[in-house]
């Protein structure tokens, strides 16, 4: 239990106790979906190229054109939720206003200064820009699965969940729902040509989801840990900064690593401000280095790095420590597994992984999107995810 923190047991607890005792809808079926894919069009996130050759500032200006009104949206909803938590008082507000102001100028470049250029761009304070970004240090539910077909090409594909805690209405998640429109497939580009490519919501410039084409693809799933990201945060405002930031990690892995290798190591021994999973996919199917691996991150260090061997077609990571059962009430490694082996490799492709993951309850009432990578060819394609009723949590 104090691996996943007291809150979150205590709130999924709460949130089965509810779909037992007080919610009229019946308890969903575990079913693996097949025939799910493609998506409606409508559902499929648009892509945005961010040129690298500009300055710092002016990188995200293409981008928020057309997303700055759901990126206002968004922030409103964490302000409105932040207030309502504090029982209508406007002092975390203010204080976000203020004092993350000064936090910005302790971040490293090129970042604090694209996260100046967003907040002058889009009109949005300062500090509420840098609270949206440090906001998915601390809590991001996810699914993420590297799995190759019969002939060994190589696919990864994840579920990014998030929004737990931030709000309930109309049976929905508030920060979840209002996720949605924000997201982006970004294309990072230097003289003209792909650097990286990865899903992004639009504001955010830290990394969750990415692919270098050709060289190896790269996920971020929450580790829950009694010593979270927020005691790594709270270190770097007291002036302790020799740790790198999760998302800027990624980021820079994405930008400048060139071999799978070379990512792996990098995230498995640099140290960072939140504990995490790290799901690197290789580009080479049948060789064990360059297959896929869960690496299990400590702040200071990697405690595991988990990688697959030659028997088997594909590796997956929830939010739980591999070698320790999920939490009860959290269990959506099981259903997956069951999933996954229900295809075979055989199966595996976009669509049959697109199938898996919209399964319940690998899709809940969390998921944002699913994102399908195949790195050889340097393929992404992105979907957002809407769970249909009956559908965990609530």
């Amino acid at each position: 239990m104090n691996k996943i923190g007291v809150f979150y047991g205590v709130f999924l607890f709460v949130c089965v106790f509810h779909t037992l005792t007080v919610s009229q809808v019946p308890p969903y079926v575990e079913k693996c979906e097949t025939g799910l894919y493609p998506p409606p069009a409508k559902h499929a996130v648009a892509s945005h190229i961010v040129n690298l050759d500009l300055a710092p500032a002016e990188r995200w200006r293409e981008t928020l054109k057309d997303k700055t009104p759901m990126l206002k949206n968004l922030i409103a909803k964490f302000k409105e939720f932040i207030i309502d938590f504090s029982g209508g008082s406007h002092f975390l507000i203010d204080l976000v206003d203020k004092d993350f102001v000064v936090l910005v100028d302790t971040l490293p470049s090129p970042f604090k200064e694209e996260i100046k250029g967003i907040a002058n761009i889009t009109g949005i304070p300062l500090g509420e820009v840098v609270l949206y970004n440090v906001f998915y240090e601390i809590f991001t539910v996810c699914t993420s699965i590297i799995a190759q077909d019969s002939k060994g090409v190589m696919y990864h594909a994840r579920n990014l969940d998030f929004g737990l805690f931030l709000g309930w209405k109309n049976h929905s998640w508030v920060i979840t729902k209002a996720l949605r429109p924000a997201l982006v497939q970004l294309d990072f580009q230097s003289k003209g040509k792909t650097v990286f490519k990865s899903v992004n919501f639009a504001g955010y410039i830290g990394v969750l989801t990415g692919m270098k084409p050709g060289v190896f693809t790269l996920t971020m799933n929450e580790r829950f840990n009694a010593d979270g990201g927020y005691i790594g945060i709270l270190k770097w405002i007291l002036g302790d900064r020799k740790s790198v930031w999760m998302g800027f990690l990624t980021r820079m892995v994405l930008e400048t690593a060139s071999s799978f290798e070379e990512a792996r190591f990098r995230l498995a021994n640099t140290p960072m401000l939140a504990p995490a999973y790290f799901i690197v996919g290789g580009n080479q199917s049948y060789q064990v280095r360059r297959l896929g691996c869960v690496i299990t991150r400590a702040r200071d260090k990697a405690l595991d790095v988990w990688c697959m061997n030659k028997t088997d077609f594909y590796i997956l990571e929830t939010n739980y420590d591999h070698w320790e059962k999920p939490f009860i009430l959290d269990d959506r490694r099981t259903p997956a597994h069951n999933c996954m082996n229900k295809l075979t490799a055989k199966g595996v492709g976009i669509p049959g992984l697109f199938n898996v993951l919209s399964s319940k309850p690998v899709l809940n009432k969390l998921t944002t999107y699913t994102a399908l990578m195949q790195v050889n060819s340097g393929h992404i394609e992105t979907y957002l995810q809407y769970c249909p009723e009956p559908c965990f949590p609530w």
